[in-house]
């Protein structure tokens, strides 16, 4: 696909915004038209005393003299809530109003170790005391591989980094107690999407969830596996295409379930700029719009399910980046491809601290790190937030690590003035404005450069992301290593100091290991041969005459492992090639 409607639709939508510039510095019925549109909307923010006793609106906005402004700020952010939706897509989002939140607070915090019973025990940890239960799972290498923890080769694996999951049995116990739908859960894997949503969708039904009920995301973004993580299990085309099929059977069956999450979080750790993260993302973004309508979807179904995931950083860029993504994303949705439901048009992310901005040397001062890297996050009003634990560097979180993490969040959302007494106090900044039109233009500026090479997947083929994205690497190495990027410790003030000996490790034992692929095998042991024959056989069958295989994925899950749906499929669709 090509992106070059999408920049024509930013193009034609600046140009409109410069056109209403122009007019209101001419034509007077417009001026006071925009005068009294001001006085409207201006007038209807409320106003409410704080604590300190001065009194403040919920919302700030600019003290603007003349209609020509009103025409670029209206143009250009719009209120909270209001296209483009460079402010917020919700009108109050983390406001307290007469004691309560328009929406959930957007804490979800990643957690995995070892089995299944281990992490379940994290997350009830994580969620004492949250308004809202939203979990995030991380699984260990073996499980994003689609490998059994029963395979001999991957023993050490078992359990390090995330949680194994192997069997339908695992995501029964894993998200045990919380098959209630007030809770939602995210799912970080890609290659064996379908497998572990599947089995969750399977464990909520025997827990008595209705699908149309169950709420959560599982990321399977397989163009940004391409581009960043290597993690894909089948060719990309064949991955987009069982992308497509969970997604599209998703918005008939599980209405508030999210089987794709559109991730630029990965492409920025493995090197990429803000920006570059921002302009990738968006491009892949649009790869499963167009994927989408191909199979006939509308386009306003498409809009409204499709979250994205971003990184918030040191860099000054993030100060605006998920408001820049959200502009152009915007206006694509509603010029470019015509949808008209405002829920289409808001792009809904979820964003989460750098972790590549955390270093071992002096570890507390990643607490500081992360707590700024928040900062920036909410002043761009996110829909989800993860804030990664200070020893990270080293470990899998502790459970006091991922207790700091989360108490951070609280801390600005609960404690600090500045995200539950008023909406947008920063948010048209002059500074924060060049920034944002800096991001817009560079986003765009890559989109030309993408339908140069041919489109997104043409680009993709030739290494072009990946390219970028080292390049951006190396740069970022060179500039710690020679001092021009500042990290307090180890590369500025560092004389004197020293590796943190004392910060505890997350490790799991052997024994813990053993009892997993024990577990494994006797789940395997018990089953109907026949039974397991037939699952495999109709995914392949499924696979081999082109049908919908997550349909066949939810109707096997119970008795296919992890590691026999993968070999399946491989032996239909060929394994994905990494390229370095």
């Amino acid at each position: 696909m090509t992106l070059s409607k999408i920049v024509k639709a930013n193009e034609d939508y600046d140009r409109q915004v410069e056109a209403s510039v122009e007019r209101a510095l001419r034509d007077e019925a417009y001026r006071q038209e925009l005068q009294k549109t001001w006085r409207e909307k201006t007038g209807a923010i409320r106003s409410r005393p704080l604590p300190t006793g001065i009194e403040l609106p919920l919302v700030a906005v600019p003290h603007i003299d003349h209609p020509a402004q009103v025409a670029r700020y209206l143009g250009e952010w719009g209120f909270p809530g209001e296209f483009p939706y460079g402010l917020s897509i919700y009108p109050q989002a983390f406001l307290i109003v007469d004691g309560k939140r328009e929406h959930e607070e957007p804490t979800r915090i990643f957690a995995g170790l070892g089995t299944p019973e281990m992490t379940n025990r994290r997350f009830r940890y994580i969620v004492q005391g949250q308004q809202s239960k939203r979990l995030s799972t991380a699984f260990d290498t073996n499980t994003l591989l689609g490998r059994g923890a029963d395979d001999p080769d991957y023993f050490c694996d078992v359990g390090e980094g995330g949680v194994s999951v192997s069997t339908y049995r695992d995501a029964l116990d894993l998200y045990d107690g919380f098959f209630q739908d007030d809770v939602s859960v995210s799912m970080t894997i890609n290659g064996p999407s379908l497998w572990m949503t599947a089995a969750r969708l399977q464990a909520a039904r025997e827990r008595g969830q209705d699908w149309r009920k169950v709420r959560g995301t599982s990321q399977t973004d397989p163009c940004k596996e391409d581009d960043a993580q290597n993690e894909l299990l089948f060719p990309l085309d064949k991955s987009i295409k069982l992308a497509m099929d969970m997604f599209e059977w998703c918005a008939r069956e599980a209405p508030l379930y999210y089987p794709i999450n559109v991730s630029g979080y990965h492409i920025e750790q493995k090197g990429a700029t803000p920006m570059q993260q921002a302009a990738f993302t968006l491009a892949n973004g649009f790869v499963y719009v167009e994927a989408a309508l191909a199979r006939g979807m509308n386009v306003n179904d498409v809009g409204r399910r499709l979250p994205f995931f971003f990184t918030s950083g040191m860099d000054i860029e993030y100060v605006a980046l998920l408001s820049a993504a959200r502009r152009v994303w915007a206006v694509a949705m509603r010029d470019a491809y015509g949808a008209d439901d405002p829920a289409a048009q808001k792009l809904k992310a979820h964003v989460q601290t750098s972790g590549r901005s955390l270093y071992e040397r002096e570890i507390l001062d990643n607490i500081s790190r992360t707590a700024l890297e928040l900062f920036y996050a909410l002043l761009n009003y996110p829909q989800a937030l993860h804030s990664n634990s200070y020893d990270e560097p080293i470990t899998t979180p502790t459970e006091g690590a991922v207790r700091i993490a989360s108490d951070a969040q609280s801390i600005l959302f609960e404690e600090m003035g500045g995200f539950k007494d008023m909406m947008g106090y920063l948010g048209d900044a002059s500074g924060r404005t060049r920034i944002y039109r800096r991001l817009i233009d560079g986003i765009l500026d890559y989109f030309r450069r993408i339908d140069e090479i041919g489109g997104v997947r043409q680009a993709k083929a030739e290494g072009f992301f990946r390219d970028e994205i080292a390049r951006s690497s190396a740069l970022y190495g060179e500039q710690v290593h020679d001092g021009t990027r500042a990290i307090v410790a180890v590369n500025r003030y560092a004389e004197g100091r020293q590796e943190n000996k004392a910060v505890p490790r997350v490790e799991i034992p052997d024994d813990v290991k053993r009892k997993r692929r024990d577990d494994v095998l006797r789940f395997k042991a018990r089953r109907d041969p026949e039974k397991v024959r037939d699952g495999v056989r109709r995914l392949r069958s499924a696979a081999e005459k082109g049908e919908n295989v997550f349909e066949a994925t939810l109707a096997v899950v119970k008795v296919v492992t992890i590691d026999e749906w993968t070999r399946a499929l491989q032996e239909v669709y060929g394994v994905y090639r990494r390229r370095i």
